[in-house]
């Protein structure tokens, strides 16, 4: 008997594209699975939409927590043997759940991540994170890889539901980085598996909440120093070779930030072990970034952003931004 897959879907006042990320959830190839809603105290046409779907789906209706509240009920409530977590802004592409549990192999409590594509919010393709083209093959499948290099989207994963129960929930106190805190915690001294295929469309518009810069700032910046501060040289070596090349790519990945806490403990680690000389190039991508970030800020203080994302020119510079950032 196939196990049971529990989609989770959270949301908040989505009614622009909640429709859509059910379909795409319903539509799976694989079966079987569970699709459910979990609103966190929508004040738009949220529930309206999702009740239009009777039985299809279970839905959830609670008072406003946070993204974190919402996908720990339903976490709480499901019945499948596998968790997959779908942003109401978000797509599945039909063969998501199924490719994932075909790349299972003895060991079903494996932790599956895979590849996904960047939309814009009429659903046009504005780039794809192919991680294997990108990184050496061997760093694919170690636990805290997809975290440090900050290539992963939580939408493609697929967990089981055991990990959970060995290292707790999602940190109902944390706003936007609740979903790498618990990777971080989850992943640590798991093999994971990685699926050579983008199977979630992630969709970027500016009502995001992951937007709010000044908001996400502190908080992300005490996320990246925590994790900073528990590495150990062990897992540091097994990423990158040595401790020292550990902290020179640490400290290149983290020069792309505004995380000043972070950057200076790495930076301080670097130097410890005698490192922090900088090439030419990576100040040249680094330039490349910072231009691009500060465009970015400028149309938002200017109120063009909306304008802007309806132009070719923020799929250019978007493609070009994400291949300096994700080199």
């Amino acid at each position: 008997m196939k196990p049971l897959v529990s989609i989770v879907i959270p949301v908040y006042n989505g009614e622009n594209y909640l429709r859509e990320a059910i379909d795409s959830a319903l539509a799976q190839t694989y079966e079987p699975i569970e699709v459910l809603v979990v609103n966190d105290g929508s004040k738009d046409k949220t529930e309206e939409i999702a009740l239009s779907y009777g039985d299809r789906i279970r839905y959830f209706s609670k008072k406003n927590g946070g993204v974190s509240t919402a996908l720990n009920m339903g976490i709480t409530q499901m019945h499948g043997e596998y968790f997959s977590w779908l942003s109401h802004d978000d797509l599945y592409k039909p063969e998501k759940i199924e490719l994932e549990i075909a790349a299972l192999s003895n060991n079903p409590a494996q932790i599956v991540y895979s590849d996904y594509d960047v939309i814009d919010k009429n659903g046009v393709a504005i780039a794809t994170m192919d991680i294997a083209k990108k990184y050496p093959s061997a760093d694919l499948t170690f636990g805290l890889f997809p975290i440090l290099r900050q290539v992963l989207n939580g939408c493609s994963l697929l967990i089981y539901k055991s990990h959970f129960t060995r290292v707790g929930l999602f940190d109902e106190c944390l706003r936007v980085t609740q979903d790498y805190d618990l990777w971080f915690r989850m992943f640590r001294g798991e093999e994971l598996v990685y699926v050579n295929e983008p199977l979630v469309m992630l969709r970027e518009h500016g009502s995001q909440i992951t937007h709010n810069y000044v908001c996400n700032r502190a908080e992300s910046d005490h996320l990246w120093l925590n994790m900073m501060r528990n590495i150990t040289a062990e897992e540091a070596c097994k990423l990158d070779g040595t401790e020292q090349d550990f902290w020179d790519r640490q400290m290149e990945i983290l020069s792309y930030t505004q995380y000043k806490n972070a950057k200076s403990y790495a930076k301080s680690r670097l130097k410890a072990l005698g490192g922090g000389k900088v090439t030419f190039m990576r100040l040249v991508r680094l330039a490349a970034y910072k231009m691009l970030s500060s465009v970015s800020r400028l149309t938002r203080m200017l109120g063009m952003q909306k304008a802007v994302k309806k132009s070719k020119l923020f799929h250019w510079g978007y493609k070009i931004w994400f291949g300096v950032r994700y080199k």
